[in-house]
């Protein structure tokens, strides 16, 4: 009896190892398409003032060569190999189909073979990064049974198409480092999450919208901190500013400027197309209202993350391109998770293990108090 007891364990813990080890394979399978469909219908890099050549050698148009993340690592990789590699690099893009059809939906020239063969490699661990890192959070915040982490993460991937017909170079590693930046929030990992955040404003100035949440980091539910939660805003500011300040210098006598206006392009395209528009405006409030339904319920980490959208959508309607919803990347995975919760509410509502909005706010007079 022990012994058939023992087999049947064992045999229900092979069939659930194999079961997560095909969705993780499915999550990594899902990932490469994401990133191959971003890459051959985003357009990424064929905005001339954005071009690969000029973000890679810092000669592109502000504000798009302030974002340096990705440009200077795949330079700073790139100078580790010898003029050979180079060489075969340029010989491989130009004598073979399929990567001459690669750089080719990239926008990057033959010259920069290798610039953008480990630009292409980066891009694809972003997107990796971001599958797992999002896993992980889910698993922060929801209390769920076993293998779910694995079927949400699916699911997120798949939620990504919508944004990837339009692209620049730092689209990517901007959802990547978003989506880590509120794991290390969620798994209160402040000096992991300082690092996270200066290679996230590096990568775009809009990654600051991640000190939202990251109240939390410094927040004790019991005893809240004035002084605390004082010290890690300002520190935050202080990481913003001495990584944008420099950067914003170096790029000052570079065409373009630091914002460019497109709320015109909103209205022109609310006239010419009134029926896309008020289809678009009734997707926003919808979203809006999956995102805060019953937002006092929902995990403070997962509110407070997607609540910068708000602001976003302000940015978008004056800076940001009409349909380019690519600019909520910042606030996708916080959103996603309170929008999964709504939708479960009914027939399998998701517990939380972290402090819900209710309990933060609870909180609230002991730390106004302690000013």
């Amino acid at each position: 009896m022990h012994s058939l007891s023992t087999t049947t364990t064992s045999n229900h813990a092979f069939r659930f190892h194999f079961v997560k080890g095909l969705l993780t394979a499915l999550i990594v399978l899902f990932g490469l398409g994401v990133f191959f469909f971003f890459i051959f219908n985003s357009g990424i890099n064929a905005n001339t003032r954005a071009s690969f050549t000029g973000m890679i050698t810092g000669d592109a148009h502000r504000p798009f060569v302030t974002r340096v993340f990705l440009p200077w690592l795949t330079r700073g990789i790139t100078a580790l190999f010898p003029a050979s590699v180079h060489e075969a690099a340029k010989t491989l893009a130009t004598s073979s189909d399929f990567m001459g059809s690669l750089l080719g939906e990239y926008n990057a020239p033959s010259d920069f073979a290798l610039e953008a063969l480990i630009s292409l490699g980066l891009q694809l661990l972003c997107v990796q990064g971001f599958a797992f890192a999002f896993r992980g959070l889910f698993r922060k915040v929801y209390k769920t049974p076993a293998l779910i982490s694995e079927l949400t993460t699916l699911v997120v991937l798949l939620g990504l198409a919508p944004m990837l017909f339009l692209g620049y170079l730092y689209d990517l590693p901007n959802l990547f480092l978003s989506t880590l930046g509120l794991y290390c929030i969620a798994a209160k990992l402040k000096r992991c999450y300082f690092l996270v955040l200066a290679l996230a404003v590096l990568n775009k100035e809009t990654a600051i919208v991640l000190a939202v949440p990251a109240i939390l980091l410094f927040w004790d539910l019991q005893y809240p901190s004035f002084k605390k939660v004082s010290f890690g805003t300002l520190a935050q500011l202080g990481i913003f500013l001495t990584l944008r300040v420099p950067v914003s210098l170096l790029y000052r006598n570079n065409p373009g400027g630091f914002f460019e206006a497109h709320l015109a392009d909103h209205i022109e395209m609310f006239r010419d197309y009134p029926v896309i528009g008020i289809i678009s405006i009734l997707i926003a409030a919808g979203m809006i209202l999956l995102v805060f339904h019953k937002w006092r319920q929902k995990p403070a980490v997962a509110v407070l993350g997607a609540a910068p959208g708000l602001l976003l959508l302000v940015l978008f309607m004056f800076g940001g391109i009409a349909f380019e919803i690519r600019v909520f990347y910042e606030v996708y995975a916080a959103g996603f998770l309170c929008i999964i919760s709504t939708l479960m509410a009914r027939k399998m509502p998701l517990e939380t293990s972290l402090p819900t909005m209710q309990e933060w706010l609870a909180s609230m007079p002991v730390f106004l108090a302690g000013r």
